[in-house]
């Protein structure tokens, strides 16, 4: 959460912290989770951290583990563009950005996501840079961001007025829902998705440089990779100062240090390359080490089974008392994933709650049974033969090895919310134990 902390991203300014100040007292920041070793004798997990600040390691204990660490957490860095190893330029990784006097700068952006299509605007417009040139791999699908105004009457009703606020939000949900189809492979879903696709094309037709259309607009399925929303990149590129080069990277590095060249053979005088080429994403909850019961890493074992999976996207077999946020299969095809995360939590906490009601008094963990995660899966990933996702197209939802498209929910968020909120736990799915010691 360094980002929103230190509020480091160019045009963008948070506060988070100003309406959770009674939540205070329980947070720490600035400690990194090293490994959580769960200890069958005491039925605790034996968390040991790093404080940043210090650099001491510490280990605490609990009863229950809740990991809360995200999917775009793990920055694909320096070490992942082996080329930059003799760049005597400035590095940085969106994620990880630093206040800078752009004016006058040399700027290579490397990737075409989300977080290029923010920055790469900002530098050109605000920034001042000199030069910018941006190599990209694929075509995005970058659709307008739309923003609405709300007038102080209706900010006043969803504050004031009972269940106004809940109501509002259930609609939007409701909205959003309706673009699932555009995801499916179906008539009506090819329908839906031709519509769609046939706008944003013009979108990005009438606002974009001519001279990039080619590289800019995509001729893969809409919904196969993530849409971007547009904050300005498109109109950006028509800046004098702005190039736009398709390729594979960086292939090597000048001399001076300072030249880059890419892999169509131009070189670039660059000052600072800014690494906007995404996450490790098929690496969850990494780098920290998870060992579970009889000493499993949790790692080792999703690496066996082609990519990280869980039972309903929060529990994993031989890992008690275990549970994840922003897990496996969790991630919405085109809503919001914080509705998610709540649905998640809420679920987390039905299970948890016979270990803390007294009425399981004999148990002290829960943990879903093998049988159960493999059959859930199993079905998920039949679902998922439905939508448009697919190995053709380079997505950071699916695993390269395996084929598997480990984050996404195949559903609609409704059909997310029931099965999480409202439908009945199937206990029978979980196993309950006793400590032993004591």
């Amino acid at each position: 959460m360094g980002v929103q902390l230190k509020r480091q991203y160019p045009g963008v300014a948070f506060k988070i912290f100003e309406k959770l100040a009674h939540l205070e007292p329980y947070i720490e920041l600035n400690q990194e989770c090293l490994t959580a070793t769960w200890t069958e004798e005491r039925s605790t997990w034996a968390v040991q951290f790093c404080d940043l600040n210090t650099g001491k390691e510490y280990t605490r204990e609990s009863k229950v583990l809740i990991t809360a660490a995200g999917v775009l957490n793990v920055p694909k860095g320096r070490d992942d563009v082996p080329t930059l190893k003799s760049f005597k330029g400035d590095v940085m990784h969106t994620s990880n950005w630093r206040d800078t006097d752009w004016h006058g700068k040399k700027v290579l952006v490397l990737g075409n996501g989300c977080s290029a299509n923010q920055v790469v605007p900002w530098l050109l417009e605000k920034g001042r840079v000199k030069k910018l040139v941006q190599i990209v791999r694929s075509e995005q699908w970058v659709a307008p961001k739309v923003n609405s105004r709300h007038s102080e009457v209706f900010k006043w009703v969803l504050r004031n007025v009972p269940l106004a606020a809940r109501v509002y939000r259930l609609w939007k949900a409701f909205q959003m829902d309706r673009g699932l189809p555009a995801y499916k492979k179906t008539t009506p879903g090819a329908a839906q998705r031709k519509k769609l696709e046939d706008a944003i094309k013009n979108y990005m037709a009438n606002t974009a440089a001519k001279k990039y259309h080619d590289i800019l607009i995509p001729k893969y399925p809409f919904g196969a990779k993530r849409p971007v929303l547009d904050h300005g990149y498109l109109q950006a590129t028509n800046l004098d100062n702005f190039e736009l080069i398709k390729g594979d990277g960086i292939s090597a590095i000048g001399n001076d240090g300072h030249s880059i060249i890419d892999t169509q053979g131009g070189h670039h005088d660059v000052d600072t390359v800014i690494l906007a080429n995404g996450f490790k994403t098929q690496e969850l909850l990494t780098p920290m080490q998870i060992l579970g019961r009889d000493g499993r890493d949790l790692r080792e074992q999703w690496n066996r089974l082609g990519g990280a999976r869980a039972y309903m996207g929060v529990a994993v077999s031989g890992f008690p008392n275990l549970f994840i946020l922003t897990g496996p299969n969790t991630l919405p095809s085109g809503n919001s994933t914080l509705h998610g995360i709540e649905c998640s939590v809420t679920y987390i906490l039905r299970v948890l709650k016979p270990l803390f009601t007294g009425k399981s008094p004999r148990s002290s963990t829960i943990m879903v049974k093998a049988a159960a995660e493999d059959a859930y899966n199993e079905k998920l990933q039949r679902w998922m033969q439905e939508f448009v996702y697919s190995t053709d197209v380079d997505t950071y939802f699916i695993n390269k090895q395996s084929g598997r498209n480990t984050l996404v929910w195949p559903g609609s968020q409704f059909s997310f919310y029931w099965s999480r909120c409202v439908q009945g736990v199937k206990w029978a799915d979980y196993e309950f134990g006793r400590t032993k010691k004591g």
